[in-house]
């Protein structure tokens, strides 16, 4: 397996498609525990906690509350997509 198919393999295993466009992508792995991002990768936003949509901005500006409002481990962000699905649908 070449590096590149390494790659591959280890970005779709840390990447779920939630819905058309939206995925559940772990973004980082800290102290073991991964910190997970519900990501809409068609308009380049994250969902936060306020289960609103706001721009993903480039690494470099990204400050503690924008990770803080946009990053969960797993059972967080689960739960957060299934609530922000039912307030979408109503």
């Amino acid at each position: 397996m070449t590096d590149a198919e390494k790659i591959k393999w280890f970005d779709r295993s840390v990447k779920f498609q939630l819905s058309g466009l939206i995925f559940l992508e772990m973004k980082s792995r800290k102290n073991g525990v991964g910190v997970w991002v519900i990501e809409d990768t068609k308009n380049n936003s994250v969902l936060n906690s306020n289960m609103e949509w706001e721009p993903e901005p480039p690494l470099a500006k990204r400050d503690e509350a924008f990770l803080i409002r946009t990053r969960f481990d797993l059972e967080t962000a689960i739960t957060m997509y299934e609530q922000y699905k039912m307030f979408a649908e109503t």
